[in-house]
């Protein structure tokens, strides 16, 4: 019992410590490149070309220039820039649950302890554990209209081509995961 006891305390931490990880406004996308919210823009950094900058407003500079833009491009950059905030809000809305959650499981250690129960740690770990999954999967619709976004914006400007750091298999594997997380929870 204490042993079990002590794992389920080191996975409330690793939670807790998942949590302050899930707080950066950095979105990374395996080795592709990587993308971080400064202000009113998303600053795009990829390997073997200058910085672009996706703006609140709807303008998109690539290194120091700014690039003319239709006001349908100037709508699909605006879209952008507000699903890369969502991703951001999804991450900070998902760390937050899982600092709840963690906290949440230490305080019922000690009611378990007290009452020689681990059900109860298992108890309050499903209930948190939902509300994880609900920012995840809120997580993962961000993710899939930030790539529809940048996939348009780079069919309309073969200069941006090179900055869609989000592929359809990111989003794949973000809603795989939330699956089988899902999965294990039932």
């Amino acid at each position: 019992m204490k042993r079990r006891l002590l794992v389920q305390i080191l996975v409330a931490g690793a939670l807790a410590l998942g949590a302050v990880a899930a707080c950066t406004p950095h979105i990374t996308s395996n080795g592709h490149g990587r993308l971080a919210i400064a202000g009113h823009e998303v600053r795009i950094t990829v390997p073997g070309a200058p910085e672009a900058y996706v703006q609140s407003g709807g303008g998109l500079v690539i290194g120091e220039r700014t690039l003319p833009l239709t006001p349908a491009e100037q709508t699909r950059a605006r879209l952008y820039y507000q699903y890369a905030r969502g991703i951001v809000a999804a991450g900070e809305a998902t760390g937050e649950a899982g600092s709840k959650l963690g906290v949440a499981v230490v305080g019922s250690l000690f009611s378990a302890l007290w009452h020689d129960n681990s059900a109860i740690v298992n108890r309050t770990a499903h209930a948190g554990a939902a509300k994880v999954q609900e920012h995840v999967q809120a997580l993962c619709t961000q993710l899939a209209g930030l790539e529809s976004e940048q996939n348009a914006l780079a069919a309309a400007l073969p200069a941006f081509a090179r900055y869609r750091v989000i592929r359809q298999s990111d989003v794949a594997q973000c809603i795989k995961g939330a699956e089988r997380h899902a999965a294990r929870k039932s």
